[in-house]
């Protein structure tokens, strides 16, 4: 079951959990055996063993329905760690459904009951977390996504049922997207054509890093703005200390210009997650656009 991207018109009846940021995954359980699978239905047990471990050592008959996240040095969760490597040590499952219990399909029944059984059977572990419910409104829940970092608030109604690969409005999701003025750095085009523009962050010491291409959002005044641009900011070499592999479809520039983009994260190694263009901030200056505390 998926959330749909729709604002609530009224919160009567929906209760708030935090939207985590790592993989979908379904938990088959039948005593010590244990079938982790993704939201393709590819096994996962042999990328976390720790989790099929600790699973297994429950020896349950269940379903459960979850999300595997990778925890930081601080503590903090991080998705970029999960596609970082093969395997991740410091990885936990926060359950938040359960369809079925030992012989009972649990589907049909409200969120409400299926919740109350997950409280009675969890006790928290290391790696096995329920996930918790949110105190207050949708707009204070989401006020505490902002301070914490998180990627967004899920909403979902108590009397939903659980409906297996179907989208529906029983969930609602409500993503934090942040905003960041970068230095254009470049431009990749696909012959005459502008397809984004690179961006770049500066560095405690003044170098300038690359920190990703934006695509989505360009309008085609703004490549059009991009394209004439280039005659006069256009150098040779790229000003970015670890510049993309070159293909030739990248035009490099000196730094003049700002662009604003919305964007959900910025990793640990400094790549913008799913980047928008919003502007261009002929009010800033290059020098400004600071990667300082930008991280997370």
């Amino acid at each position: 079951m998926l959330p749909v991207n729709q604002p609530l018109q009224a919160e009567g009846g929906y209760v708030h959990e935090i939207k985590w940021d790592g993989f979908r995954a379904l938990a088959y359980l039948n005593g010590a055996e244990v079938y982790l699978a993704s939201r393709n239905g590819h096994r996962l047990n042999e990328r976390f063993p720790q989790i099929a471990a600790e699973l297994a050592a429950r020896n349950w008959r269940a379903v459960l329905d979850g999300e595997l996240v990778a925890v930081g040095d601080r503590g903090e969760v991080d998705f970029s760690l999960l596609r970082s490597s093969s395997t991740v040590k410091e990885v936990r499952y926060v359950v938040f459904d359960l369809l079925v219990w030992e012989d009972s399909m649990l589907c049909p029944r409200p969120w409400r009951e299926r919740r109350d059984i997950l409280e009675v059977l969890f006790v928290q572990e290391r790696r096995l977390l329920l996930s918790p419910l949110l105190p207050g409104t949708l707009q204070e829940c989401l006020e505490l996504a902002k301070e914490r970092g998180w990627e967004g608030i899920i909403s979902k109604h108590e009397a939903s049922p659980y409906l297996p690969g179907v989208r529906s409005s029983w969930w609602r999701k409500h993503k934090i997207r942040r905003t960041i003025d970068g230095v254009v750095v470049g431009i990749r085009c696909l012959g005459q054509a502008v397809r984004s523009l690179a961006l770049g962050l500066i560095l405690p010491g003044g170098k300038l890093c690359y920190v990703g291409n934006v695509g989505s959002g360009l309008r085609e005044r703004d490549r059009e703005f991009l394209q004439e641009a280039s005659s006069l900011l256009r150098v040779e070499h790229p000003g970015v200390v670890n510049p993309p592999s070159q293909d030739g479809n990248w035009v490099w520039f000196r730094p003049h210009l700002v662009a604003e983009v919305e964007y959900l994260e910025l990793t640990p190694q400094l790549r913008l997650r799913h980047p928008v263009f919003l502007r261009f901030r002929f009010d800033k200056r290059p020098e400004e656009c600071s990667a300082a505390g930008e991280r997370g």
